[in-house]
This record gives C-alpha cells, structure tokens and sequence, in this order.
C-alpha cells in the first residue's frame, strides 16, 4: 500500500506540475505552409514631431559621443523606424529557424540594432566593440531579469531567447543605453526599414490581429482576413504629440 500510494502521490505532482506549466511552449505548431501569403505596408506618423532631448552622456564622453536619440526614428514620408509588426492569434504555420543567431553589439556606448524581433528558441549573440566595459541586462515583460551579462571588451556571450514577450535591454553602467527585443512564439514578425516599411511572408490563410508596437507611439491592431497565395497591404499611421518623449 505504502509504495502504491507513493506512485499515486508521485503521478498528482505531475499532474499537477503540467497543468501551471506554461502553455504558450506548445501552442504553435509548426506546418508546411502551402500557398502562403504576403503581408506588407508601412508604419508612418501624422502631425507635428515632438523634438527629441539630447540623450545625457556621463560617461567617458571621449568614446561616448553623438549617441543618438532612436527614441523616434521618422524618415522619408514620415516613416517610422524600429516598430515591430507581429501577427497575433496564430497558431500553425511556418518553422522557426532555430539556429539563427542575433547580433546585439556596443558601438560607440550605443547598442546596435535599437530593436529587433526574434523567435523563442532562436539565439542573440552580445558583442562588445568598445575599448570600456558594457553591461547587457535583459528584462521581460514581467520585469523579471533573464539575463544580466558584464562585456569586457572584446567579449561575446550567446545566450537563448527562452520566453515570448518584450525584451527590454539597459546597460547598467551607462544608462542611457536602451534596446529592445520582441520575442514571439512564430516567425511572422518584422521590424520596420528606415521608410517605416515591413514585411511578413509565407502566411497561412485565416483570421487575425495585426499588431504594430513602437517604444514611444503605442501600440496598434487591425483584424485582417488572410488569403491563400495572395498579396495583403495593411498600413498603420500614428498620430504624433507633443508628448512624445523617450
């Protein structure tokens, strides 16, 4: 009785352990997507553009020096740069590249890209190519840290991209530094080009939320209905306000 009780115990916790574990590790199922569509369109923003401040450099101001603000990145036909485009509610459709490997470098006491879009279960390698030490403290969306790694130059650390969500990166020792990182369970993300234009290939036919998300402007969704083999243009458009600020 005693080790049948132990087996039922045993089987209750494992139980249990699978049911409060977290279900979006298997809620996309990889497919072979047949007649797949394209998605694209640009993210642009109306009105007057707020001016940005100038970032405050503390620090070792011989090296770090013309740092950007890429707070707000507007350029030609007032497109706007560095928002993520992510479709939402998808469930199946293409595999996700497993073995990419995004780069995350320190250039002149700025990381570099300001903002990418990568897959759970794909990699981001952090590089250092300053002559001063960068840190690279990665926190999610539930202000949970998931990574905190000191570069020294020279340095690179590859670490796994583990759970869906925006990644927020600082650098603590010169804390003007900001990128950030959109983590989805699919591939069917896009950062927008310097023309605020994006594009999302190979998706199934169905019904979905677009969804455009910018580090200043918001966010914003559209319901979009997708066809086999076909060509879909969705644009967002921001309003700008004098509010706007990093």
């Amino acid at each position: 009785m005693k080790n049948k009780h132990t087996k039922l115990t045993v089987l209750g916790l494992a139980v249990l352990a699978f049911a409060t574990f977290p279900r979006t590790l298997h809620s996309y199922e990889e497919i072979v997507v047949k007649d797949g569509a394209t998605i694209r369109g640009a993210v642009k923003v109306d009105g007057t553009l707020p001016k940005l401040p100038a970032l405050q450099i503390t620090k070792y101001k011989e090296i770090c020096k013309d740092v950007p603000n890429e707070s707000l990145s507007v350029g030609p036909g007032q497109g706007v740069r560095f928002a993520v485009v992510t479709l939402e509610g998808i469930t199946k459709g293409a595999a996700v590249e497993k073995e990419t490997v995004y780069e995350l470098d320190n250039i002149k006491c700025r990381f570099t890209p300001h903002v990418q879009a990568a897959s759970v279960g794909q990699f981001v390698l952090l590089k250092n190519s300053d002559p001063i030490l960068h840190t690279v403290h990665a926190v999610f969306a539930n202000n949970q840290p998931q990574f905190n790694v000191g570069l020294y130059p020279g340095r690179t650390s590859r670490k796994p991209l583990v759970v869906a969500g925006l990644v927020t990166i600082r650098c603590e020792v010169h804390p003007w530094m900001t990128a950030y990182i959109m983590v989805t369970e699919h591939p069917y993300h896009a950062v927008s080009d310097v023309y605020g234009e994006y594009e999302l290939s190979d998706v199934p036919a169905g019904v979905y939320q677009l969804k455009v998300w910018h580090e200043s402007l918001g966010t914003q969704e559209k319901r979009i209905e997708v066809k086999p083999a076909t060509t879909l243009k969705v644009d967002f458009t921001f309003t700008a306000s004098p509010g706007v600020k990093k």
